[in-house]
């Protein structure tokens, strides 16, 4: 009883930070995460004082500098990397765009990745078909629940240069295990390149553990953070196998030569907006310092259960995401219903949620179940999703 109390007393505090919550039951941080006040009148604040005292003034430009690398040295004790490792980016799709573009291509190069992937990661793949004639390699790992590193690793041969992949499904919520798959690159010489779209707040990422050469992750989704941030991590050792994109007076060193940045702030790309990067540092130093990585993981995962448990006794339900292998993002479909429909309903009864109805993944509607959530929160939404489904 005293440790329910104590959930019960630090979750309300924690929602109270997140004014969203109180206008819809907010189950798509799979899109956007709810932005905690911290994070807003950060932002603010940053704002105005642009605004009043202008933004060019003394100091601005190693203040800048200060300011990202602390984001980066944020997200390093978060996932278990380096400061240095990190370079920040505008989204997911940035970062993966810089990974995989940096990389030095041959017609006859191969990737192997999933049929269940985001655009956000088939496109760059296409772009390198196109403009290389690398041959890009889809496993059907179906919903993620089976032995997705033999699927790939039945596509692997000599001329696979990279695996790319997502750590998270975004359209079964599926877990992939990473070093598994870092495992089989390592025994024919490829990189991995991940897709942490869905990943990154909402289970944990031990990068250096893990055994990935390139991840991209976004802010704005189960970070909390505003739109337009997001990082790439560089593995030390991979740093000089993957080239800038593009050039920026922050990414050299002046001297006559063009030396490459330290680490990988090689990879960034254009400036940032620094009311949003003081934003998502004030975001990520509540989620470490307050909320508390460990206990959000845990929650989420519980809250995950919760919703999978409760569709899975629905008639007419049928849940897509693997059990064992389901953290938050849970995605089902209603017999005679479309996904859309679903969602649609939901949002007219004050509950947010999402359908992703993009090729080549299945339509299906998507649960984003946090830590923010409560029990009664996901009660109701099941009860709604039963009454619609039945109706039709």
């Amino acid at each position: 009883m005293v440790a329910s109390v104590t959930v019960d007393s630090k979750l309300a505090t924690l929602r109270g930070q997140l004014p969203a919550l109180t206008q819809t039951g907010y189950f798509n941080a799979g899109t956007n995460g709810p932005l905690p006040r911290v994070a807003h009148e950060t932002l603010v604040t940053a704002a105005t004082r642009e605004l009043e005292a202008g933004r060019i003034v003394p100091g601005v430009y190693q203040g800048n500098w200060e300011r990202n690398r602390k984001v980066a040295t944020l997200l390093a004790s978060m996932f278990n990397a380096d400061e240095d490792e990190f370079a920040l980016t505008h989204s997911t799709t940035e970062g993966m765009g810089a990974a995989l573009m940096g990389l030095t291509w041959r017609p006859g190069d191969e990737v192997v990745t999933t049929n269940r992937e985001h655009p956000g990661l088939l496109s760059p793949l296409s772009l390198l078909a196109h403009r290389f004639g690398v041959t890009v390699r889809q496993a059907d790992i179906g919903n993620g629940g089976g032995d997705v590193a033999a699927a790939i690793g039945s596509l692997v041969n000599a001329r696979t240069r990279v695996i790319a992949l997502s750590h998270v499904i975004w359209s079964t919520g599926a877990v992939i295990p990473l070093a598994e798959i870092s495992a089989l690159a390592r025994q024919h010489g490829a990189l991995v390149v991940v897709d942490g779209a869905q990943s990154a707040g909402q289970v944990p990422i031990d990068l250096h553990g893990s055994g990935v050469d390139a991840y991209a992750l976004p802010g704005q989704k189960w970070l909390c953070g505003p739109e337009g941030t997001g990082a790439l991590y560089v593995r030390r050792d991979r740093l000089a196998d993957i080239a800038p994109t593009f050039l920026r007076y922050a990414q050299y060193e002046v001297s006559g030569y063009l030396i490459p940045a330290p680490g990988a702030r090689r990879f960034e790309i254009g400036e940032f907006y620094s009311p949003s990067i003081l934003a998502q540092n004030a975001a990520l130093t509540w989620l470490r310092d307050e909320v508390g990585l460990d206990w959000a993981y845990a929650r989420t995962v519980e809250m995950g259960q919760r919703v999978q448990r409760g569709l899975e006794q629905i008639d007419g339900v049928s849940v897509i995401t693997p059990a064992h292998r389901a953290a938050g993002l849970i995605c089902f479909t209603g017999e005679g219903i479309t996904p859309q429909e679903i969602t649609s309903q939901l949002y007219e009864r004050g509950m947010t949620i999402r359908y992703v109805d993009v090729a080549p993944n299945p339509p299906i509607a998507r649960v984003s179940a946090a830590w923010w959530n409560t029990e009664e929160e996901i009660d109701a939404l099941l009860a709604a999703i039963a009454e619609i489904v039945s109706a039709r």
